[in-house]
C-alpha cells in the first residue's frame, strides 16, 4: 500500500490526512482514492498537482509500500481554477500581512522591528508547509531567531551589523543541524541558511531603512508603498482573464516603479533618485517568483503558482535584503 498525503479542500472533503491506498501505479493510487472519496474530491483532484516522495509525479509512475504521494490542489499550488472562488481570497493573504507592516511602520522602532520579525517567522511557517508537503524538512524557528538576530544587531550596530547577519545565519543554522542531526544533510541545511540569510537580512535592513542611518526617512514608506501596489495589482492580474501583453510579472514591476516614483514625488524626495530604487525593488519582486517556485517546488518556473499562501512574500522579503544596501548607494 502507498500512503496518500492530502492538503487543503481535499483533506476537508476526504476527512483525513492520510490514508493508505492499495495500487501499483500513481494513476491507480488517484484512481482508487476517488471511487474512496466520491465525485467532489476526483473534480478537485482534475486540477491538482501530484508528487511521489517529494517530486513531481507522472501517473504512471510504480510505488511500492515506503512510497507517500501527495496531492496538491490548487490552493496549495496546483493549476488555477476558473473563477474566484473563497479559497482563492487566501491568495490575498500577504496584503493583509503587507498592511501589519504599513501599521507598524507606523509606531515606534520597536514595534517596527517586532512587527518584521514576526512576518518572517509567518514566511517561514509557510516555506516550511510547502516543504513538508515534499516530503523535506526547513527550521522555521532557526530562520526565526536569525531574523531576530538580524534586526536586533542591526539596530544596535547599523550598517555593520547589517552585515552580522551572515555570521549568525551561518551560526545559527549549523547549530541547529549539530543540535538535530536531521538538519544536517546539504538538502536540508543549504535551504534553511539560504532563508535564513534573506530573513536576517530582511529585517535588518527594514530596520536600517528607519534609523538614523538612512539617508532618507521617509525611506521605508516609499518602499511599502511599492510593494503593496506591485503585489496587489500583480494578484489582480492573475485572477484575470488573460489579456495580450499584460502579464503578472510586468505588471508587478511596471506599477511598483510607478508606486515608488508617485510616493517619492507625493512626499517631496528625490524623484530620479527613487525611480531607481523603484526599478531595484521591482526586479526583486519579480525574481522572487523565481525564488519562489525554487524554494517551494525544487524547480524554477515562472508559469505556475507555487504551493503556499505566503508566496508573494518571497520578493517582498528578497526586495526588503537589498534595500537598505540600495538606497545606500543610490540616495
Amino acid at each position: 500500500m502507498a500512503k496518500l498525503r492530502l492538503f487543503a479542500s481535499l483533506r476537508e472533503i476526504a476527512g483525513t490526512a492520510r490514508v493508505d491506498i492499495p495500487a501499483a501505479t500513481v494513476g491507480g493510487v488517484i484512481d482508487r482514492a476517488n471511487e474512496k472519496f466520491g465525485p467532489d474530491f476526483e473534480s478537485v483532484v482534475e486540477t491538482s498537482r501530484v508528487w511521489l516522495n517529494g517530486e513531481e509525479a507522472a501517473l504512471e509512475d510504480s510505488v511500492i509500500e515506503s512510497d507517500e504521494v501527495v496531492l496538491l490542489p490548487p490552493v496549495s499550488g496546483g493549476s488555477q481554477p476558473a473563477t474566484l472562488a473563497l479559497v482563492d481570497l487566501l491568495v490575498y493573504l500577504p496584503l493583509s500581512v503587507l498592511i501589519v507592516g504599513v501599521f507598524a511602520n507606523t509606531q515606534s522602532q520597536e514595534i517596527w522591528a517586532a512587527a518584521l520579525v514576526a512576518i518572517a517567522a509567518a514566511w517561514a511557517l509557510d516555506l516550511s508547509a510547502a516543504f513538508a508537503a515534499r516530503g523535506r524538512l526547513l527550521s522555521p524557528l532557526a530562520i526565526t531567531t536569525t531574523a531576530a538576530a538580524g534586526a536586533l544587531s542591526a539596530h544596535i550596530l547599523g550598517g555593520a551589523g547589517y552585515g552580522l547577519t551572515v555570521a549568525f545565519a551561518v551560526a545559527v543554522v549549523l547549530g541547529w543541524s549539530v543540535v538535530f542531526a536531521d538538519y544536517r544533510t546539504v538538502d536540508v541545511y543549504a535551504p534553511t541558511l539560504l532563508v535564513s540569510l534573506l530573513a536576517g537580512l530582511a529585517t535588518g535592513s527594514m530596520v536600517l531603512s528607519r534609523s538614523s542611518f538612512s539617508p532618507d526617512d521617509s525611506a521605508v514608506d516609499v518602499f511599502l508603498v511599492a510593494v503593496v501596489v506591485g503585489v496587489l495589482l500583480g494578484a489582480l492580474v492573475v485572477r484575470m482573464p488573460a489579456i495580450p501583453f499584460l502579464d503578472p510579472f510586468s505588471t508587478t514591476a511596471i506599477t511598483a516603479v510607478l508606486a515608488a516614483v508617485g510616493a517619492a514625488a507625493f512626499w517631496d524626495l528625490d524623484v530620479a533618485g527613487y525611480l531607481l530604487v523603484g526599478l531595484g525593488v521591482a526586479v526583486a519582486l519579480v525574481a522572487g517568483h523565481g525564488l519562489s517556485s525554487m524554494l517551494r517546488t525544487g524547480r524554477v518556473t515562472l508559469t505556475e503558482r507555487s504551493p503556499g499562501v505566503l508566496t508573494a512574500l518571497d520578493g517582498v522579503v528578497l526586495a526588503a535584503a537589498i534595500y537598505y544596501p540600495l538606497i545606500q548607494v543610490i540616495l
